[in-house]
């Protein structure tokens, strides 16, 4: 009878201690620093880098449709010669000496790469997970206060409040998107297509100097007169890009559940 009571006594003192167990790991301190980094990171790495990767793609597009090299004749007595053969006169036309379709196309090739190296080095530049970092410290000691030195908080704490947390980030990183974007619209990709322009320009005068007839034609550079409108107001992000862009970085909630999850164990 004694061993059978010592029995049920031990039990139920394991469900109790697994209880304690589990209440006092709920209540863990959590480092706010490292959970905002750990977060941060995930943002930058798997979601940022593949929408500032899609934004450079567009960009790039926009860069090579505006900027157009054309084939002028220079004027001159001399560009046409009237050869007689028996009693039919044809007309020769003196073709350039480089192939202009395919000279177009490697500059249009090498405007994408030179808006797809230097874009997204801009845009990181910009909104990084540094800022990301910041704004998410600022959140989370909002819903759950310090519990003293080293920027510990409460794990339960932060869980109790997963939903607010949650649709908060969403809205500080859509937020703080949007405004980098509208800098990077109207600061950074005029000064970029700028120096895109100058570098193509610098191509063709080295063409024109060593590859082609100066007494026959030229190339030059024109900027789509749409294109050249976007240029002067910096206007070559859409609203409609910017909710694009926004859209990639959404989690599902699932994902965000685990990864909150996640990042709160490594962070205790």
């Amino acid at each position: 009878m004694i061993k059978l009571l010592l029995a049920v006594l031990f039990f139920y003192g394991v469900i109790a201690t697994t209880v304690d167990l589990s209440d006092t790991f709920c209540n863990e301190a959590v480092d706010i620093n490292r959970f905002s980094q750990l977060l941060s990171n995930h943002l930058l790495f798997d979601h940022l880098d593949k929408a500032y990767a899609q934004l450079s793609k567009r960009i790039s597009f926009q860069f090579r449709d505006a900027i157009q090299v054309k084939v002028k004749k220079v004027k001159s007595s001399s560009t046409t010669t009237i050869i007689a053969t028996n009693t039919t006169k044809k007309t020769s036309v003196m073709q350039p000496p480089v192939d202009v379709q395919i000279l177009k196309r490697q500059l249009k090739g090498a405007v994408g790469s030179f808006v797809e190296d230097k874009l997204p080095g801009i845009l990181t530049s910009r909104y990084n997970t540094s800022h990301l970092s910041r704004q998410l410290d600022h959140l989370l000691y909002q819903y759950c206060p310090s519990l003293g030195k080293g920027g510990m908080v409460s794990q339960q704490c932060l869980l109790d409040h997963r939903d607010e947390i949650l649709s908060d980030m969403d809205r500080y990183t859509s937020t703080g998107l949007e405004r980098t974007l509208d800098r990077v619209n109207a600061l950074d990709l005029p000064r970029l297509f700028e120096k895109t322009r100058a570098q193509i320009s610098g191509i063709l005068v080295h063409f024109n100097q060593n590859m082609m007839d100066k007494s026959h034609y030229r190339l030059e550079l024109k900027i789509k007169k749409r294109h050249k409108e976007k240029a002067e107001e910096g206007d070559w992000i859409t609203p409609t890009m910017v909710q694009e862009f926004i859209d990639t970085l959404n989690h599902t909630d699932g994902e965000q559940d685990h990864s909150m999850q996640q990042f709160l164990a490594l962070s205790t």
